[in-house]
Protein backbone atom coordinates (compact mmCIF):
# COMPACT_ATOMS: atom_id res chain seq x y z
CA UNK A 1 0.00 0.00 0.00
CA UNK A 2 1.40 3.22 -0.68
CA UNK A 3 1.71 6.40 1.32
CA UNK A 4 -0.96 8.66 0.09
CA UNK A 5 -3.18 4.99 1.08
CA UNK A 6 -1.89 4.95 4.49
CA UNK A 7 -2.47 8.37 4.97
CA UNK A 8 -6.71 8.27 3.90
CA UNK A 9 -7.92 7.12 6.93
CA UNK A 10 -6.29 10.29 8.83
CA UNK A 11 -8.06 12.30 6.12
CA UNK A 12 -11.15 10.68 6.23
CA UNK A 13 -11.03 11.18 10.02
CA UNK A 14 -10.33 15.07 9.68
CA UNK A 15 -12.70 15.42 6.94
CA UNK A 16 -15.57 13.81 9.31
CA UNK A 17 -14.71 16.08 12.15
CA UNK A 18 -14.78 19.14 9.85
CA UNK A 19 -18.03 18.38 9.09
CA UNK A 20 -19.34 17.55 12.66
CA UNK A 21 -17.79 21.10 13.41
CA UNK A 22 -19.49 22.90 10.32
CA UNK A 23 -22.88 21.10 11.50
CA UNK A 24 -22.69 22.44 15.04
CA UNK A 25 -21.54 25.72 14.04
CA UNK A 26 -24.44 26.40 11.64
CA UNK A 27 -26.92 25.44 14.05
CA UNK A 28 -25.50 27.33 16.43
CA UNK A 29 -25.86 30.38 14.61
CA UNK A 30 -28.92 30.13 13.20
CA UNK A 31 -30.58 29.89 17.02
CA UNK A 32 -28.38 32.37 18.42
CA UNK A 33 -29.48 35.03 15.77
CA UNK A 34 -32.91 34.90 17.35
CA UNK A 35 -32.91 38.36 19.52
CA UNK A 36 -33.82 36.96 22.58
CA UNK A 37 -33.95 33.20 23.09
CA UNK A 38 -34.89 33.40 26.79
CA UNK A 39 -38.35 35.41 25.93
CA UNK A 40 -39.21 32.48 23.37
CA UNK A 41 -38.79 29.85 25.26
CA UNK A 42 -40.88 31.58 28.28
CA UNK A 43 -43.40 33.24 26.16
CA UNK A 44 -43.84 36.58 25.05
CA UNK A 45 -46.17 37.80 28.41
CA UNK A 46 -43.61 36.40 30.48
CA UNK A 47 -42.52 38.05 33.39
CA UNK A 48 -39.19 39.63 33.15
CA UNK A 49 -37.97 37.78 36.86
CA UNK A 50 -38.86 34.64 34.67
CA UNK A 51 -37.40 35.56 31.65
CA UNK A 52 -34.25 36.57 33.72
CA UNK A 53 -33.92 33.29 35.15
CA UNK A 54 -34.34 31.44 32.24
CA UNK A 55 -31.20 33.33 31.07
CA UNK A 56 -29.20 32.67 33.81
CA UNK A 57 -30.37 29.22 34.67
CA UNK A 58 -28.87 28.03 30.87
CA UNK A 59 -26.20 30.74 30.13
CA UNK A 60 -28.12 32.75 27.96
CA UNK A 61 -27.07 36.37 29.67
CA UNK A 62 -23.62 35.60 28.45
CA UNK A 63 -22.12 36.77 25.24
CA UNK A 64 -22.63 34.62 21.97
CA UNK A 65 -18.80 33.90 22.00
CA UNK A 66 -19.03 32.68 25.20
CA UNK A 67 -21.92 30.66 25.10
CA UNK A 68 -20.23 28.87 21.60
CA UNK A 69 -17.08 28.40 23.12
CA UNK A 70 -19.08 26.25 26.04
CA UNK A 71 -20.86 24.62 24.05
CA UNK A 72 -18.10 23.54 21.80
CA UNK A 73 -15.82 22.53 24.60
CA UNK A 74 -18.08 20.24 26.16
CA UNK A 75 -18.12 18.40 23.11
CA UNK A 76 -13.99 17.56 23.40
CA UNK A 77 -13.64 14.23 24.78
CA UNK A 78 -10.60 15.45 27.24
CA UNK A 79 -11.33 18.24 29.72
CA UNK A 80 -12.36 19.01 33.79
CA UNK A 81 -14.34 16.19 34.76
CA UNK A 82 -17.51 16.35 37.22
CA UNK A 83 -14.85 15.75 40.76
CA UNK A 84 -12.79 18.30 39.63
CA UNK A 85 -9.68 16.36 37.92
CA UNK A 86 -9.01 16.77 34.18
CA UNK A 87 -9.28 13.45 32.03
CA UNK A 88 -11.00 11.84 29.52
CA UNK A 89 -15.18 12.04 29.29
CA UNK A 90 -18.03 11.42 27.87
CA UNK A 91 -18.90 14.45 25.72
CA UNK A 92 -22.11 16.47 26.53
CA UNK A 93 -24.62 18.02 25.03
CA UNK A 94 -26.45 19.68 27.50
CA UNK A 95 -29.11 19.82 29.18
CA UNK A 96 -32.49 20.68 27.37
CA UNK A 97 -34.49 23.84 27.88
CA UNK A 98 -37.71 22.34 28.04
CA UNK A 99 -37.43 19.30 29.39
CA UNK A 100 -35.62 17.81 33.01
CA UNK A 101 -33.54 15.92 31.16
CA UNK A 102 -30.08 15.35 29.62
CA UNK A 103 -30.11 16.03 26.10
CA UNK A 104 -28.10 12.76 25.04
CA UNK A 105 -30.55 10.59 26.91
CA UNK A 106 -33.40 12.23 25.02
CA UNK A 107 -31.59 11.50 21.80
CA UNK A 108 -30.56 7.76 23.11
CA UNK A 109 -34.74 7.38 23.98
CA UNK A 110 -35.93 8.60 20.44
CA UNK A 111 -32.79 6.93 17.93
CA UNK A 112 -33.25 3.54 18.29
CA UNK A 113 -36.88 3.97 16.87
CA UNK A 114 -35.87 5.84 14.00
CA UNK A 115 -33.29 3.44 13.09
CA UNK A 116 -35.25 0.61 13.15
CA UNK A 117 -37.72 2.99 10.62
CA UNK A 118 -35.08 3.80 8.18
CA UNK A 119 -33.62 -0.35 8.66
CA UNK A 120 -37.02 -1.26 7.88
CA UNK A 121 -37.52 0.59 5.47
CA UNK A 122 -34.33 0.55 3.18
CA UNK A 123 -34.59 -3.50 3.52
CA UNK A 124 -37.90 -2.72 2.03
CA UNK A 125 -36.34 -0.90 -1.03
CA UNK A 126 -33.34 -3.44 -0.98
CA UNK A 127 -34.98 -6.40 -1.49
CA UNK A 128 -37.86 -5.27 -4.08
CA UNK A 129 -35.70 -2.93 -5.92
CA UNK A 130 -32.89 -5.13 -6.43
CA UNK A 131 -34.93 -8.21 -7.81
CA UNK A 132 -37.60 -5.78 -9.89
CA UNK A 133 -33.96 -3.87 -11.65
CA UNK A 134 -33.16 -7.28 -12.67
CA UNK A 135 -35.77 -8.11 -14.05
CA UNK A 136 -36.77 -5.02 -15.78
CA UNK A 137 -33.02 -5.51 -17.90
CA UNK A 138 -33.53 -8.78 -19.16
CA UNK A 139 -36.82 -8.07 -20.73
CA UNK A 140 -36.11 -3.99 -21.74
CA UNK A 141 -39.02 -2.34 -23.31
CA UNK A 142 -41.84 -5.05 -22.07
CA UNK A 143 -44.46 -4.48 -20.20
CA UNK A 144 -42.68 -5.17 -16.60
CA UNK A 145 -40.07 -3.06 -17.42
CA UNK A 146 -42.27 0.01 -18.61
CA UNK A 147 -44.03 -0.57 -14.90
CA UNK A 148 -40.68 -0.47 -12.99
CA UNK A 149 -39.71 2.89 -15.30
CA UNK A 150 -43.19 4.56 -15.00
CA UNK A 151 -43.28 3.57 -10.91
CA UNK A 152 -40.16 4.54 -10.59
CA UNK A 153 -40.57 8.29 -11.39
CA UNK A 154 -43.60 8.70 -9.92
CA UNK A 155 -41.81 7.57 -6.31
CA UNK A 156 -39.04 9.66 -6.86
CA UNK A 157 -41.13 12.77 -7.39
CA UNK A 158 -43.67 12.55 -5.27
CA UNK A 159 -43.39 14.45 -1.80
CA UNK A 160 -42.95 11.76 1.50
CA UNK A 161 -45.11 14.08 3.51
CA UNK A 162 -48.13 13.92 0.26
CA UNK A 163 -47.30 10.04 0.08
CA UNK A 164 -47.66 10.10 3.89
CA UNK A 165 -50.94 11.63 4.08
CA UNK A 166 -52.37 9.31 1.05
CA UNK A 167 -51.18 6.12 2.56
CA UNK A 168 -52.33 7.02 6.23
CA UNK A 169 -55.20 8.16 4.75
CA UNK A 170 -56.21 5.19 2.21
CA UNK A 171 -54.39 1.94 4.58
CA UNK A 172 -55.52 3.38 7.85
CA UNK A 173 -58.64 5.64 7.44
CA UNK A 174 -60.67 4.57 4.84
CA UNK A 175 -59.27 0.82 4.74
CA UNK A 176 -58.58 0.28 8.50
CA UNK A 177 -61.35 -2.07 9.68
CA UNK A 178 -59.47 -4.31 6.75
CA UNK A 179 -56.09 -3.98 7.40
CA UNK A 180 -56.57 -3.52 11.28
CA UNK A 181 -53.38 -1.00 10.93
CA UNK A 182 -53.68 2.29 12.91
CA UNK A 183 -52.65 5.83 11.90
CA UNK A 184 -50.68 6.88 14.35
CA UNK A 185 -48.95 4.48 16.88
CA UNK A 186 -45.02 3.93 17.76
CA UNK A 187 -43.10 1.41 18.75
CA UNK A 188 -44.22 0.84 22.22
CA UNK A 189 -48.04 0.90 23.33
CA UNK A 190 -50.16 -0.28 25.88
CA UNK A 191 -52.01 -3.18 25.59
CA UNK A 192 -55.58 -3.32 26.87
CA UNK A 193 -54.32 -4.11 30.65
CA UNK A 194 -51.86 -1.04 30.58
CA UNK A 195 -48.87 -2.92 30.13
CA UNK A 196 -46.24 -1.79 27.89
CA UNK A 197 -45.94 -3.80 24.59
CA UNK A 198 -43.65 -3.90 21.81
CA UNK A 199 -46.03 -3.08 18.37
CA UNK A 200 -44.29 -3.75 15.16
CA UNK A 201 -47.59 -3.60 13.90
CA UNK A 202 -46.92 0.30 13.95
CA UNK A 203 -43.92 0.13 11.90
CA UNK A 204 -45.71 -0.95 8.74
CA UNK A 205 -47.23 2.00 6.91
CA UNK A 206 -44.24 4.41 8.11
CA UNK A 207 -42.01 2.19 6.82
CA UNK A 208 -43.89 1.56 3.19
CA UNK A 209 -44.29 5.38 3.01
CA UNK A 210 -39.88 5.94 4.20
CA UNK A 211 -39.09 3.28 1.42
CA UNK A 212 -41.02 4.15 -1.63
CA UNK A 213 -38.51 6.91 -2.55
CA UNK A 214 -35.71 4.60 -1.91
CA UNK A 215 -37.42 1.55 -4.06
CA UNK A 216 -37.56 3.63 -7.03
CA UNK A 217 -34.60 5.22 -6.96
CA UNK A 218 -32.56 1.72 -6.72
CA UNK A 219 -34.95 -0.36 -8.91
CA UNK A 220 -33.42 2.60 -11.02
CA UNK A 221 -30.09 2.12 -10.82
CA UNK A 222 -30.17 -1.53 -10.63
CA UNK A 223 -31.81 -2.33 -13.98
CA UNK A 224 -29.33 0.43 -15.46
CA UNK A 225 -26.18 -0.72 -14.04
CA UNK A 226 -27.48 -4.22 -15.22
CA UNK A 227 -28.30 -3.40 -18.92
CA UNK A 228 -24.89 -1.74 -18.87
CA UNK A 229 -23.54 -4.63 -17.55
CA UNK A 230 -25.27 -6.81 -19.81
CA UNK A 231 -23.93 -5.23 -22.67
CA UNK A 232 -20.41 -5.70 -21.62
CA UNK A 233 -17.41 -7.29 -23.46
CA UNK A 234 -16.82 -9.87 -20.77
CA UNK A 235 -20.77 -10.62 -20.47
CA UNK A 236 -20.98 -11.76 -24.22
CA UNK A 237 -17.77 -13.59 -23.94
CA UNK A 238 -19.37 -15.76 -21.32
CA UNK A 239 -22.41 -16.39 -23.12
CA UNK A 240 -20.01 -17.65 -26.02
CA UNK A 241 -18.57 -20.18 -24.22
CA UNK A 242 -21.29 -21.40 -22.98
CA UNK A 243 -22.44 -19.72 -19.64
CA UNK A 244 -26.28 -20.04 -18.77
CA UNK A 245 -28.28 -17.11 -18.42
CA UNK A 246 -28.77 -17.47 -14.73
CA UNK A 247 -24.78 -17.66 -14.67
CA UNK A 248 -24.60 -14.77 -16.35
CA UNK A 249 -26.75 -12.55 -14.35
CA UNK A 250 -25.21 -14.04 -11.24
CA UNK A 251 -21.76 -14.45 -11.59
CA UNK A 252 -21.45 -11.12 -13.65
CA UNK A 253 -24.46 -9.07 -14.09
CA UNK A 254 -25.92 -9.37 -9.97
CA UNK A 255 -22.06 -8.74 -8.42
CA UNK A 256 -21.18 -6.24 -10.97
CA UNK A 257 -24.43 -4.05 -10.93
CA UNK A 258 -24.88 -3.94 -7.63
CA UNK A 259 -21.77 -1.44 -7.09
CA UNK A 260 -23.53 1.55 -7.68
CA UNK A 261 -26.51 0.32 -5.62
CA UNK A 262 -24.34 0.02 -2.59
CA UNK A 263 -23.23 3.45 -2.93
CA UNK A 264 -26.67 4.89 -3.38
CA UNK A 265 -28.25 2.84 -0.12
CA UNK A 266 -25.63 3.80 2.00
CA UNK A 267 -26.47 7.47 1.11
CA UNK A 268 -30.25 6.72 1.45
CA UNK A 269 -29.65 5.15 4.85
CA UNK A 270 -28.24 8.95 5.92
CA UNK A 271 -30.55 10.39 4.41
CA UNK A 272 -33.96 8.22 6.23
CA UNK A 273 -32.35 9.11 9.57
CA UNK A 274 -32.55 12.80 8.33
CA UNK A 275 -35.59 12.66 6.61
CA UNK A 276 -37.93 11.01 8.58
CA UNK A 277 -39.75 14.24 10.36
CA UNK A 278 -42.55 14.66 8.11
CA UNK A 279 -43.04 10.89 8.22
CA UNK A 280 -42.64 10.34 11.70
CA UNK A 281 -45.15 13.41 12.65
CA UNK A 282 -48.23 11.91 10.24
CA UNK A 283 -47.59 8.36 11.73
CA UNK A 284 -47.08 9.51 15.14
CA UNK A 285 -43.90 7.53 15.23
CA UNK A 286 -42.05 9.10 18.12
CA UNK A 287 -38.39 8.35 16.93
CA UNK A 288 -35.68 10.98 16.10
CA UNK A 289 -37.75 13.20 13.69
CA UNK A 290 -40.36 13.79 15.90
CA UNK A 291 -38.67 14.27 18.62
CA UNK A 292 -37.08 17.13 16.37
CA UNK A 293 -39.74 18.72 15.32
CA UNK A 294 -40.94 19.15 18.85
CA UNK A 295 -37.39 20.74 19.87
CA UNK A 296 -37.68 23.06 16.71
CA UNK A 297 -41.45 24.20 17.88
CA UNK A 298 -40.14 24.64 21.02
CA UNK A 299 -36.96 26.26 20.79
CA UNK A 300 -34.90 23.58 22.58
CA UNK A 301 -31.60 24.63 21.07
CA UNK A 302 -29.49 21.97 22.51
CA UNK A 303 -31.71 18.88 21.54
CA UNK A 304 -31.49 20.45 17.91
CA UNK A 305 -27.83 20.81 18.32
CA UNK A 306 -27.83 17.10 19.04
CA UNK A 307 -29.95 15.99 16.70
CA UNK A 308 -27.96 17.48 13.97
CA UNK A 309 -24.83 16.48 15.19
CA UNK A 310 -26.21 12.57 15.32
CA UNK A 311 -27.40 12.89 11.83
CA UNK A 312 -24.03 14.14 10.67
CA UNK A 313 -22.56 11.19 12.40
CA UNK A 314 -24.35 8.98 10.68
CA UNK A 315 -23.57 10.13 7.63
CA UNK A 316 -20.30 9.89 7.84
CA UNK A 317 -20.08 6.24 9.68
CA UNK A 318 -22.52 5.31 6.96
CA UNK A 319 -20.23 6.49 4.17
CA UNK A 320 -16.99 5.06 5.57
CA UNK A 321 -19.13 1.56 5.91
CA UNK A 322 -20.19 1.93 2.35
CA UNK A 323 -16.76 2.75 1.49
CA UNK A 324 -15.29 -0.46 2.80
CA UNK A 325 -17.97 -2.64 1.52
CA UNK A 326 -17.21 -0.96 -2.12
CA UNK A 327 -14.05 -2.16 -1.73
CA UNK A 328 -14.91 -5.52 -1.01
CA UNK A 329 -17.46 -5.80 -3.87
CA UNK A 330 -14.78 -4.62 -6.18
CA UNK A 331 -11.15 -5.41 -5.06
CA UNK A 332 -10.00 -3.05 -7.54
CA UNK A 333 -11.23 0.14 -6.01
CA UNK A 334 -8.77 -0.38 -2.71
CA UNK A 335 -5.66 0.15 -4.67
CA UNK A 336 -6.84 3.08 -6.39
CA UNK A 337 -7.07 5.38 -3.49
Amino acid sequence: MTKMGRRLPGKKILRGLAVLWGSFTLVFLIFTAVPDPARQLAGQQADPEVIADIRARFGLDEPIHIRYAHALGALVPWGSRENGTLGWRWPSLGDSYVRPAKVEALLMEALPATVLLALVSLCLALLLGIPMGIVAARNPGGAFDRIVVGGSVLGMSAPSFFTAILIGFVFAVRWGHWTGLPLTGSLFDLDNEGRTVLSFRNLILPAITLGIRPLAVLAQLMRGAALETLGAPHVQTARAFGATDREVMWRHVFRNALNPVITAASGWLAQLLAGAVFVEFVFGWRGLGFLLFEALEQHDLPVVMGGVLVVSFAFILINALADMAYKWLDPRAAHTG
